[in-house]
């Protein structure tokens, strides 16, 4: 095994991509709700893999994927396929739990369910649905085991939320069957393989195989478990509906880092993506997209930490960087205040066209995301503090990195609000070990009305991490007015980041978030790859 991951792990200079993608937007179902997102998503991913290289694709839209049509499709590409070349399987649609035929096999009670077009539950046809023991099997069966397969499945099982949101405004919508009710379905019987493989001899399925039997493959997952994978206009509203991993993917591999030569997702900015970086880089985006509501699923051998992912890597081509924003008003029972001159933002009198809705009459603000993220934010002025501090917060966003640690609040957990006076600790984990390489920390908070607070280092301390250990506590502090949603951003350096301190000494206290952009970019681009970047969502305030 140690042998075949080696052979791999080198690639040939014929090495080729190649990509089935499947998206299911149309769903002709009284139960189950069509999606927005899948459709601009298989655009986007056939845009990306063609950029990777790859030329041999296969696209299946709407009701063009059956059980059949993708089976077909994996056995030729199968048939086709070469030593080393990788192969993109990549879904994007409902996704929901069914009972596992074998309820206690090792890859557990349940399978991930998708359902295709025309999928009815209660006159069940086999050929418009698909489980992941059924993709499984036909990778086994039909792919080559010399052929890198990379797997990305962008739908959800079930999930809940429970921090305060106002859902006339939520602006996620969740890829789950049912309307999200996350019941567990109980399918037909399946067929069993439609063609046998030279390579391995067999035509039968087996419905207690599970990702760990296919040690060529590298499984990305938009959710965990328990969560619910969502869908919304992204990077702001008015853009096109994505799903949230699926955009987080093609960002990762289109958007310039620091050093304008190699994409975001190159954390160490060595001109290689390897498929630890691509899911590290994924999972952080996708906590970060989603407001926190969701978690990126990976899966993969350890000998493929270090792989290169695809054939080619790919060149940046756009920066995703935010400079403008949409605000609506609600004046309630009192007169909006008068528009400042050289008001730099539009007002919508949509709610759901706007990044915010301004409550004037108790001062609050919410997001497009539906969460309630200031308070007493009785100006215009103050309005400005809250609409630069996202600003901010989501231009950095793209450049997150979690190779090397990574911030942990306690009591922690996502969606978790965090009530007035309530005790919290602030740890910093480390991700990855690096010997000999010295970091130096520096830690500030945005408030949620966009003051900035500098938390570490403080006084006379140097910030300098010596310790190899794991969990590094760093600060523990109490939750206090202002509430809303607070950023903790973290920013670990190979040397001491003092023009970005003096910065953000001269700032505390003030609404400046603006001011820190251009002193972290210098900071990050000065490390050339060996500086890390974190950002925390914190929500506070009253139930």
């Amino acid at each position: 095994m140690a042998m075949a991951f080696a052979q791999m792990g080198k690639g040939t200079a014929f090495a080729e991509t190649r990509a089935l993608l499947i998206g299911v937007s149309q769903y002709d179902s009284p139960e189950i709700t069509d999606l927005a997102g899948p459709a601009n998503d298989l655009v986007a991913m056939e845009t990306l893999v063609r950029k990777l290289g790859a030329t041999d694709i296969v696209v299946l839209k709407d009701d063009e994927a059956t059980r059949s049509s993708v089976e077909t499709a994996l056995y030729r590409i199968g048939q086709r396929a070469n030593p080393d070349d990788w192969l993109i399987l990549y879904y994007s649609g409902h996704g929901a739990q069914a009972a596992a035929t074998i309820a206690t096999s090792k890859d557990g009670n349940f399978n991930q369910f998708l359902p295709l077009t025309g999928f009815d539950l209660k006159a069940q046809n086999y050929d418009h649905f698909i489980v992941d023991k059924d993709f499984y099997n036909w990778l086994k069966n039909y792919v080559p085991s010399n052929v890198r397969i990379y797997m990305m499945v962008d739908s959800c099982h079930s999930g809940s939320m429970h921090r305060r949101v106002n859902n006339g405004l939520f602006g996620f919508t969740a890829r789950n069957t049912l309307n999200g009710q996350g019941s567990v379905l109980n399918l037909i019987p399946r067929p069993g393989l439609r063609y046998t493989s030279a390579a391995i001899n067999t035509a039968e399925a087996d419905d207690d195989i599970s990702r760990d039997d296919l040690p060529n493959l590298i499984y990305i997952g938009a959710s965990q478990d328990g969560q619910l994978a969502l869908e919304t206009e992204l990077p702001r509203p008015g853009d096109l509906s994505r799903g949230v991993l699926s955009f987080a993917f093609e960002q990762g591999l289109s958007t310039s880092g620091t050093d304008d030569t190699t994409t975001v997702a190159d954390l160490d900015s060595d001109g290689i993506i390897t498929v630890a970086e691509i899911s590290s880089y994924l999972n952080s985006q996708v906590r970060l997209l989603s407001a926190n509501r969701q978690d990126s699923t990976s899966y993969f051998a350890s000998p493929w930490s270090d792989t290169q992912i695809f054939s080619v890597s790919p060149s940046p081509d756009r920066v995703n960087a935010i400079t403008s924003a949409s605000v609506s008003i609600q004046a309630g029972r009192d007169e909006v205040p008068p528009l400042p001159d050289g008001w730099p933002w539009r007002i919508s009198s949509q709610e759901l066209d706007a990044d915010f809705l301004w409550i004037v009459a108790n001062g609050w603000v919410m997001r497009r995301s539906g969460d309630f993220v200031a308070e007493n934010i009785k100006s215009f002025d103050a309005l400005s503090g809250v609409i630069e501090k996202w600003q901010t917060v989501e231009t950095l966003i793209p450049l997150v990195s979690e190779r090397n640690f990574r911030i942990e609040v306690e009591p922690d957990g996502i969606d978790y609000l965090y009530q007035p006076e309530m005790e919290m600790k602030i740890n910093l984990r480390r991700t990855s070990v690096n010997k000999g390489r010295p970091s130096y920390l520096t830690i500030f908070n945005l408030a949620s009305d966009g003051t900035l607070q500098m938390l570490y280092p403080l006084g006379d301390e140097t910030g300098l991490l010596r310790s190899e250990e794991k969990q590094l506590m760093v600060i523990e502090t109490q939750v206090i007015a202002p509430f809303g949603v607070d950023h903790i951003i973290a920013v670990a350096t190979p040397d001491n980041a003092s023009n970005l301190r003096a910065t953000l000494r001269t700032a505390n206290g003030q609404r400046a978030s603006a001011r820190l952009l251009d002193p972290i970019n210098r900071e990050l681009k000065r490390a050339k790859g060996q500086a890390s970047i974190l950002i925390s969502t914190i929500y506070t305030g009253e139930y």
